[in-house]
């Protein structure tokens, strides 16, 4: 087989970008590459908020005791390749398009209508199959029933937190949408719960009764960071993988193994999580908080950062989210709010005109939101503003408008 360009890999995967129910693709493209889930121990991680810092968490902390393992997380942000790490690093763009290629091959040379997200599943357990790995942490995309990463059987399910999203495809209610994120849950498998939110834990009590899973519920911490200066919501996660690879290994964490994975999960933390930047002085922190409680933890990571200073927000979103509950959340602390457009090319973009005719929000002060459709141009304006008065820029909504901020913040 010929080699094919990195370029062209994302182009072919693009355009499979859809959602299709079922497990009939993706079970017959495990099948035509060898059944490669097999070879290794498969951890799946759940979840509405932190599954991909939870997941590199727990890639690390495994790596760090002497197991070799592999994550696949999503979205990705900037690069495909965001989607797949070896060993705690991030795999090349040649690496990525050599083993994408060959399962974008075999599909179509089989006429399997794999998605883009089966083709991506596939690929990178097939990628870890031929690393010889121990274990794979596999991020769910979307709940579980329905959601490709449960067709590699996962033995151990972890579930980070419940909130409402997702809520045309997953239910209406926190106890329904726990149930569908836990619908991969087998007989004798291992649930690990990052949460003690009393409806999620009956839920989940419930569905290991069920089917009979043992169920590891969650363990509060009197460390509530790291170290100084560190993030709150990305310090519960990482240390919620730390906590299952625990689980896993049935053993602590020896000092040396702890300080050695929080060091490779920080550096492997994906683009748009709580990424700062400074313009002339101004820190700009691009969050792709897309859900109210996410929203709600990057607010409370501002002011542990930052305290009380003047806050700017730059806010796009998707159209099935629950903008109005995050404008609501934004107009109490938004010294200055601009309406502006994600970075996505498949249709679901909420036009900031229609979010200001549709909420009308405003700032703190009571000053109707700025609105414009150019990402740079409402950084610039807000960045301006903040310059004046020694504040901070909180870009947030969705991840693809993180990707628009990063790209025009790394292209100054």
């Amino acid at each position: 087989m010929s080699a094919v360009s990195y370029e062209a890999v994302c182009g072919a995967l693009d355009l499979r970008r859809r959602v299709a129910l079922g497990f009939e693709r993706i079970e017959a493209l495990f099948h035509l590459l060898g059944d490669p889930q097999r070879s290794f121990r498969v951890v799946q991680v759940v979840g509405t908020n932190g599954k991909g810092t939870t997941a590199i968490a727990l890639a690390t902390a495994l790596e760090a005791a002497g197991k070799t393992t592999g994550a696949y997380l999503s979205p990705h942000v900037l690069s495909y390749t965001e989607r797949v790490i070896l060993r705690g690093s991030y795999v090349s763009e040649k690496e990525f398009a050599a083993e994408m290629s060959e399962a974008i091959e075999v599909a179509d040379g089989n006429e399997v209508p794999a998605t883009q997200f089966e083709l991506l599943t596939a690929g990178a357990l097939k990628m870890f199959r031929d690393a010889g790995l121990e274990w794979a942490v596999l991020e769910a995309g979307l709940g579980a029933r329905h959601d490709a990463t449960s067709a590699a059987e996962p033995e151990t399910v972890v579930l980070t937190n419940v909130g409402l999203d997702h809520t045309e495809y997953l239910g209406d209610t926190v106890e329904e949408i726990t149930e569908e994120k836990l619908a991969s849950l087998k007989s004798g498998a291992t649930l690990v719960l990052g949460t003690d939110d009393p409806r999620i834990v009956g839920v989940a009590r419930d569905a290991a009764t069920r089917v009979g899973a043992r169920l590891v519920e969650h363990e509060a911490s009197g460390e509530l960071y790291h170290g100084a200066g560190e993030i709150p919501y990305l310090a519960r996660n990482e240390r919620l993988g730390v906590r299952v690879a625990e689980v896993l290994l049935g053993r602590p964490l020896r000092r040396d193994e702890r300080e050695a994975a929080l060091k490779l999960a920080r550096a492997a933390r994906p683009p748009a999580r709580f990424e700062v930047h400074e313009v002339r002085g101004v820190p700009v922190v691009v969050d792709g908080s897309h859900n109210p409680e996410g929203l709600r933890a990057a607010l409370e990571a501002v002011r542990v950062r930052y305290g009380d200073r003047p806050l700017g927000v730059v806010f796009g979103a998707l159209e099935e989210k629950d903008v109005g509950s995050m404008l609501n959340d934004l107009e109490r602390v938004a010294h200055v709010l601009v309406l502006t457009r994600p970075e996505i090319t498949d249709g679901r973009i909420l036009d900031p005109g229609q979010v200001e005719e549709e909420y009308g929000p405003k700032d703190a002060k009571g000053r109707s939101a700025l609105v414009t459709s150019d990402a740079g141009r409402a950084l610039r304006a807000v960045v301006g503003e903040m310059e004046k008065t020694g504040g901070v820029v909180l870009v947030t909504g969705s991840l693809y408008m993180g990707a628009g901020a990063l790209r025009w913040l790394r292209g100054r």
